[in-house]
């Protein structure tokens, strides 16, 4: 089997570090051209310089706020200037801001900011990119999420709530566009190195009062089946290169767990 997706264009959201970060590696080692965001300018910039220098030219930056309508719209202008349209648009997120937190110690001002992000800014996004991939008849798009959206964690609530109607959103347009040879799927990660998720996991730790390393050992490693944690490039990243190719063409609609078989639950 020789997967080649050379030339395709790519945009990673929220991909200046960690998760998003190691998908935009993979896909640039294939070939691709790739778009990374950030609200962050310091970081994207110092990102691009990184993978330019260290993987393939064809990266570019664009700052985004997938919280913010207004730094969505100029983003979305700025990359249908530089590429005329995606290929493959991959949904990577942030945490909420206060996170984690249990329902009673969300606020309004907490939910509008978890469900700008998760929900809403992806449909902004949307609603620009889909008619390009429509009219190639070719698209790939992937919602990250996490294995507690099937599974809800009290001390997650913002995040595992506003990232449920996700799925119902992925297999409507699964089955609304399929036959415009786009395939739409949300990805169920496990436990994956990250900055938010090394700050959650501290926070969790200071409120139990005992010590992050036996956390980590207790609620994060020892549930993995394989016994390691995820590698956003090489597990993640080739994941969805092979979806992303002509033999992911028939994938469509799913919920794709990708978790080292830490979850408690059967699909």
């Amino acid at each position: 089997m020789r997967i080649d997706i050379s030339g395709k264009r790519v945009l990673v959201t929220a991909s200046s570090s960690g998760i998003g970060k190691g998908v935009a590696r993979a896909f640039l080692k294939e070939g691709c051209k790739v778009i990374i965001s950030s609200r962050n300018k310091e970081n994207l910039d110092k990102t691009v310089s990184e993978l330019k220098s260290s993987i393939f030219p064809s990266v570019w930056g664009v700052q985004m706020d997938l919280t913010d309508y207004h730094s969505i719209e100029a983003g979305l202008r700025q990359i249908i200037d530089l590429m005329g349209g995606i290929d493959v648009l991959i949904f990577n997120f942030g945490n909420p801001t206060n996170e984690p937190s249990y329902f009673d110690e969300t606020t309004m001002e907490d939910w509008e900011y978890s469900v700008r992000m998760y929900l809403e800014g992806p449909i902004q996004i949307l609603k620009r990119l889909l008619p390009f991939m429509r009219r190639q008849r070719y698209g790939r798009i992937f919602f990250l999420s996490s294995w507690t959206v099937k599974s809800p964690q009290s001390h997650f609530t913002l995040a595992d709530v506003s990232r449920s109607p996700v799925i119902q959103l992925s297999k409507i347009l699964s089955k609304d566009e399929g036959r415009n040879g786009i395939t739409v799927n949300t990805v169920l990660m496990g436990s994956f190195p990250t900055p938010g998720a090394e700050r959650s996991l501290k926070r969790i730790a200071e409120r139990k009062n005992e010590s992050y390393d036996e956390l980590w050992k207790r609620e994060v490693l020892s549930p993995i089946a394989v016994g390691r944690i995820g590698d956003p490039e090489k597990d993640l990243g080739s994941l969805l290169v092979f979806l992303s190719s002509e033999y992911g063409g028939y994938v469509t609609g799913s919920s794709i767990l990708i978790d080292g078989g830490s979850s408690p639950y059967v699909l």
